[in-house]
């Protein structure tokens, strides 16, 4: 058989076309491949997203809920002469405020499935919030505790429902994202040269790897977020619903005429006022924290008499029947009042609830800054538990760590002291537990009224690490 030496040409030609061919399928394949696997990214993404949805809708909707319940319950107190003007407009702001969040959720829920059961629990909500808002308390506590209650459960269980379905979806996209990788190392392995193989290993892979880490590591974060914030509602839940249970009980005993007479009412009535107390100061490290993650705070920081400040941080606890130790003082600061308050009445009540038989409150002026010493005698915290005792959310086995309020006490105190531009520290010294809220002081700070030397556990640490 003789070769026409013209048909090498047309051969090698047709080599080509097959050869560039096949390449260019092979380019549109892997294309389609990466374009498929950015989908199931995209989904991932999209996925988060309602996750994130039906956590912020659950969080809040309890929120309202309790702060409902709160309102209803200071409205009930305003007759017995127990919540002043305040205290209601406080109950009443807070109600707006979640409910106005709650009407943001509703608006950008999308294709949720669970916007049906927040649009019918805003129903009664709001009929709620009218009928209070009208004097009638009863018709307020009627709609909340039965429409309203009903359509809060069926909120909360089609959210749960909702978490799960959407955790099974981003599993289920995770899963198919890494078959997709799969294809694309199997048909790369075969089909490229050696060159481009190379380069996929030690470069691409890498990528793919890093990408499949880090979307392990948002899913990681918000399966966390969600298993945190789910414990976060269940124990608020609790906390609130301690109070509101003494509150209910003994406000059932007046009602019906129990109190044998009036020095017993007064007690009860006593007890009512304090359970309350107990309850605003638990919904205000909520509302605090949530303002501290979103808008933030601002601090108007005035000239003030330090005395004043501690004296009226003191006097809730002092009503309640506890006992406060003390020292009269003519500091003056430059401070935020309000906040500083909110700092000694979380400490104050870490005291009252953990710590011991003895509680007091000493004030030590310092060069430049004014040290306020919360201490008692109780057994302090645990050696292990100390480097977390100012974070959030912290926990020691099912029940928070020293905080009385979910595990926000104390980490809102530490910040609010920061933002002062103090700062908040912890010292066991001579058998005493204490919490040392160290502030800047007026550029002339008077000093302690008592002309003695002062005992207090700060100077004595100063002195001793001097």
């Amino acid at each position: 058989m003789v070769l026409d030496v013209r048909d090498q040409p047309k051969a090698r030609n047709r080599t080509v076309a097959l050869a560039a061919g096949a390449s260019l399928l092979l380019v549109l394949f892997v294309a389609g491949l990466a374009f498929a696997n950015s989908i199931g990214a995209a989904k991932v993404a999209g996925n988060a997203a309602s996750l994130h949805w039906a956590n912020a809708t659950l969080g809040t909707s309890s929120l309202a809920r309790a702060a409902m319940v709160q309102s209803i319950t200071f409205a009930d107190l305003e007759d017995e002469g127990l919540v002043n003007d305040e205290d209601l407009r406080f109950a009443a702001d807070q109600v707006n405020a979640a409910y106005i969040e709650l009407r943001d959720l509703e608006a950008h829920g999308g294709a949720s499935q669970s916007v049906a059961f927040l649009t019918h629990f805003l129903a009664p909500l709001e009929t709620s919030m009218e009928s209070l808002e009208a004097g009638d308390v009863e018709a307020a506590q009627a709609t909340l505790l039965g429409d309203g209650e009903t359509a809060y459960m069926s909120l909360v269980e089609s959210l749960q429902a909702e978490q799960e379905a959407v955790q099974g979806a981003i599993a289920a996209n995770t899963a198919a994202a890494a078959k997709v990788n799969g294809y694309v190392v199997f048909i790369l392995t075969l089909a490229v040269p050696a060159v481009a193989v190379a380069i996929y290993w030690f470069v691409a892979r890498r990528q793919v790897k890093e990408y499949q880490l880090k979307t392990d590591l948002e899913l990681d974060a918000e399966r966390s977020v969600s298993r945190a914030k789910d414990s976060f509602i269940a124990g608020l839940s609790h906390e609130l619903r301690t109070p509101l249970t003494s509150i209910y009980g003994f406000a059932e005993i007046l009602t019906d005429g129990g109190a044998d007479d009036s020095a017993q009412a007064e007690e009860i009535a006593q007890i009512i006022a304090n359970e309350a107390a107990e309850m605003t100061r638990m919904v205000d490290d909520l509302l605090t924290a949530s303002r501290l993650e979103s808008t933030g705070i601002q601090i108007e920081k005035v000239s003030t008499r330090l005395e004043d400040i501690v004296e009226s941080a003191i006097t809730p606890f002092e009503r309640a029947g506890l006992s406060i130790e003390r020292q009269p003082t003519n500091a003056i600061v430059e401070t935020d009042g309000a906040r500083l308050r909110h700092v000694l009445v979380n400490l104050l009540s870490n005291a009252a609830r953990y710590g011991g038989t003895q509680i007091g409150v000493e004030v030590s002026p310092s060069e430049g800054t004014v040290d306020i010493e919360v201490w008692d005698n109780g057994p302090g915290v645990p050696e292990e538990q100390i480097e977390k005792l100012f974070d959030r959310f912290v926990h020691q086995g099912a029940q928070p760590l020293l905080t009385g309020s979910v595990g926000l006490g104390l980490a809102i105190a530490s910040r609010l002291t920061g933002m002062l531009g103090g700062k908040l520290s912890y010292q066991r010294f001579a058998g005493k537990t204490y919490f040392i809220v160290n502030v800047p002081a007026m550029s002339e700070v008077a000093q302690l009224e008592d002309s003695g030397q002062s005992d207090s556990v700060a100077d004595v640490i100063k002195a001793m690490t001097v």
